[in-house]
């Protein structure tokens, strides 16, 4: 059995909730409790603190690249990385991007803008058990704001991160045009990355508006779903 430490509310859970399902594997969620991280509570599944984190068979991996690797290397039947090693990279570059690039869209919208956070806030608050509401509010504004701020993203004005993201969008849904999948002749690592960080995204209202212009993501949302749903276990 696969057991899957996880926060519910991040896009790096959904990419490997939605792996596990593709390959058809069982597993049993535990939910982190976010405040307890910093003390070393969960340090024997994940000694850097990283979540989503696996336990397989009294092996842990932490970090969701890892993890897919993982899986593709112990179960490799419907394998998700493609057999031609120039989409293999390919899809390696997207997944990176997906992870280290849209991430920090998802966490300013999402988390730091006030008017957005609202659609999240119970979600996070699962984690974070006994935390009043708008403290907890509080606390993902001021942390958001500092993170997305050192990394530079949080600099910009709003009105350019909208933009960026609408550039971004736009990239999606050409890549998507006439094809089925972003890489190669079937789900690979490129998209399971990618739609975690489109849902992320799609709690904000810019995210919704950028959605709505784009077609050919929305029909490939929805072929994700059909073979790789993002099943709680």
């Amino acid at each position: 059995m696969i057991t899957l430490y996880q926060f519910a509310t991040s896009p790096f859970t959904e990419k490997v909730r939605r792996a596990l399902a593709y390959k058809g594997l069982a597993f049993e969620v535990h939910e982190v409790e976010r405040a307890a991280v910093p003390g070393g509570r969960y340090s024997e599944v994940s000694p850097t603190g990283k979540f989503p984190a696996i336990v397989h068979d009294g092996v842990s991996v932490w970090d969701s690249t890892d993890i897919l690797l993982y899986l593709d290397r112990i179960f490799p039947d419907r394998p998700l990385r493609p057999s031609s090693p120039r989409d293999a990279a390919l899809a390696h570059v997207i997944e990176d991007w997906a992870d280290e690039s849209l991430y920090f869209y998802e966490i300013t919208m999402r988390l730091s803008w006030s008017h957005n956070l609202d659609a999240a806030l119970d979600e996070f608050a699962v984690g974070m058990p006994g935390v009043p509401r708008d403290r907890l509010k509080d606390m993902i504004l001021e942390g958001a704001s500092a993170l997305t701020r050192t990394q530079g993203l949080g600099r910009k004005p709003r009105e350019q991160v909208v933009s960026d993201l609408d550039r971004h969008f736009d990239a999606l849904e050409a890549m998507l045009e006439g094809r089925d999948w972003l890489i190669g002749e079937s789900l690979s690592t490129a998209d399971l990355a990618v739609i975690g960080q489109i849902h992320a995204l799609l709690y904000a209202e810019e995210g919704r508006a950028a959605l709505a212009r784009a077609p050919n993501i929305q029909a490939w949302l929805a072929r994700v779903d059909a073979v790789a749903p993002n099943l709680t276990a």
